[in-house]
């Protein structure tokens, strides 16, 4: 029973979508958005060589209920694809959340997500999902824009009656930022005056480290004591040098 319901849900699923090729409903209530978000609007090469690895922020808020989405992307930019993550995500509890990644040689990727035995998506905002990216320039921006993935794909959201609509979407423009990792002051050098900087932020309220990322050296996503003892291992005791860090 339990899979029959499952086979329904997906055909009504992806008839719907099929159908909103051509007429959409009105979003209920205020406008449901989508957009784009890092740290600072930023993605980051790790000098000299590169490459880096960018974590793209895909958020939503939606004030009435939703029953299904269906989101295309297309990028552009020094980027090439890794990957798609539902870490953090809002929709993360579902079974079927589907990343489809046949299209990526062309900078398309196509997310569904659809609760089936789960509870319909309630009013919020946070994460759909993460697209993972490797940052092969040190130039430039970034671009990500919704798009129409074949054979009827567009960005929709589907309420509980259920009715498509289109939400409101800002393409995320994101620059390329070069930085050398361990040079937390940014004065593109690795020396003791970044230990310092470091300490000063971490416990006197100083000033935080510009990219955020420069000093996390141990790249282990977050910057506290160990970045600072790392640090001081590869300056005066031989230590490895530091890491490019992870910008999530």
């Amino acid at each position: 029973m339990k899979r029959e319901k499952l086979v329904f849900s997906l055909i009504l699923f992806l008839g719907l979508i099929l159908s909103f090729s051509s007429t959409y409903a009105q979003d209920p209530g205020n406008p449901d958005t989508v957009f784009f978000t890092t740290r600072q609007n930023e993605v980051y090469f790790p000098l000299p060589s590169g490459p880096g690895l960018a974590f793209v922020h895909i958020f939503f808020e939606n004030d009435d209920s939703v029953a299904g989405i269906s989101a295309p992307f297309i990028f552009s930019g020094p980027v090439v694809y890794d990957s798609t993550t539902f870490r953090d995500s809002r929709v993360n509890y579902m079974l079927y959340k589907n990343v489809n990644e046949t299209l990526t040689g062309s900078n398309k990727v196509l997310l569904s997500a659809i609760p089936v035995t789960e509870h319909i998506i309630g009013p919020g905002r946070g994460y759909l999902a993460t697209l993972c990216f490797r940052v092969i320039g040190d130039t430039g921006h970034v671009v990500v824009d919704t798009a129409f993935f074949p054979p009827s794909n567009h960005l929709t959201f589907v309420t509980s009656e259920p009715e498509g609509y289109t939400p409101v979407f800002i393409k995320g423009v994101l620059a390329v930022v070069a930085y050398k990792p361990g040079d937390a002051n940014h004065d593109m050098t690795v020396n003791v005056t970044d230990v310092i900087f470091l300490i000063n932020y971490l416990f006197k309220n100083g000033p935080p480290p510009y990219p955020f990322v420069a000093a996390d050296v141990n790249a282990s996503c977050n910057i506290d004591v160990v970045d600072v003892i790392y640090l001081i291992n590869y300056l005066f005791k031989g230590g490895p040098p530091a890491k490019p860090g992870c910008d999530w």
